[in-house]
């Protein structure tokens, strides 16, 4: 277990409604150059699959100038940022995804999200989705860590109705838990294994290993939260959860939804939103497709070479997808 942040966090990723009042605070509007610019490599790169486009072919001055300037954001900043200004008046969808894949290349690596091996995920409801995951469905996601360091949305098509996205400051929730219940912290540090709605159609459902909710490395702290998953190792070893975490998990989500911690708000086509996992949680309110126009954003987890530093546990969820995506491979073949 990492030694226990002690220190009240003073940093723009510790940010909470009185710093980002809204979704307007974390905004960065394209300018006419930089849309030039982006045209220019939908031309360079038309004859490329969209996910096979890389760095090297994602070039330009401007370009690269902007996506430096979000990296630092994500990286050293607040840790969010919402990228306006590529809209479907302009693009198709095609070119949402060549657009959306080729800023992720200046951010990080793109990685596997499923046993399917998908790398752009698809965030749309799938009733015939046998492994249930929330991202295939309409149902409300509660605030929650994905399983790599930077995480996007690209929202395509909003709606019918609802399909609201929510964002908090992990270290800011760690500052509200420090300064009320610094009692329930050690639960936190310690952690316990995870078994996600995946992994039970693999070779191993619950981890060995427990994976810590908070984690401080070298005086840097972060966060990697699921709290669905830790539950689904509990009923899988079939045992109650140790008490202190228990509790620590139910206060925990009541910080998190707090008025004066998290932001609320919709996604317009074409906006994209792209996060420091290890600082922000994120949710989804339930929504109503229209059958015509079903809702769909598209997803992408990054992994990032000389990345935060965080504790070896925060790992083991990407090593969970990575394996059942080998599994699956293999079974396929």
């Amino acid at each position: 277990m990492t030694p226990i942040h002690t220190q009240r966090v003073d940093h723009p990723a510790a940010w909470t409604r009185a710093t980002v009042p809204g979704k307007e605070a974390l905004q960065l509007d394209l300018a006419a150059g930089e849309l030039d610019a982006i045209d220019l490599l939908l031309e360079r790169t038309r004859d490329v699959a969209p996910q096979a486009v890389t760095r090297r072919e994602f070039d330009h001055p401007l370009v690269n100038a902007l996506l430096a300037k979000v990296r630092e954001i994500i990286m050293h900043g607040r840790g969010v940022v919402v990228i306006r200004g590529v809209t479907p008046q302009r693009y198709s969808e095609e070119q949402f995804q060549r657009i959306y894949w080729g800023f992720g290349t200046h951010l990080g690596v793109a990685a596997v999200q499923s046993a399917i091996g998908d790398r752009l995920g698809h965030v749309q409801n799938n009733p015939g989705d046998k492994v249930k995951r929330g991202y295939r469905s309409l149902q409300e996601l509660h605030m929650h860590t994905d399983s790599y360091e930077v995480v996007g949305l690209m929202s395509v098509r909003k709606a019918k109705s609802g399909g609201q996205s929510g964002l908090v400051s992990s270290l800011a929730i760690h500052n509200e838990i420090l300064a009320l219940r610094p009692d329930l912290l050690p639960a936190l540090y310690r952690g316990y294994p995870l078994a996600s709605d995946e992994a039970r159609f693999s070779s191993k459902a619950v981890t060995d290993d427990p994976v810590p909710v908070f984690g401080s490395v070298d005086g840097v702290l972060s966060c990697c939260y699921e709290p669905s998953h830790i539950r689904n190792a509990a009923a899988a070893r079939g045992v109650a959860l140790p008490a202190d975490l228990a509790e620590a998990l139910e206060y925990f989500d009541a910080v998190a939804w707090r008025d004066d911690l998290a932001l609320r708000f919709l996604l317009e086509p074409g906006e994209i939103m792209l996060w420091h996992n290890w600082t922000n949680l994120h949710s989804r309110t339930s929504f109503e497709d229209d059958p015509a126009h079903p809702r769909l954003l598209l997803r992408l987890w990054l992994s990032v070479p000389g990345g935060r530093p965080v504790d070896p546990g925060f790992l083991i969820r990407a090593q969970t997808y990575e394996r059942i995506h080998r599994e699956a491979t293999r079974s396929a073949a």
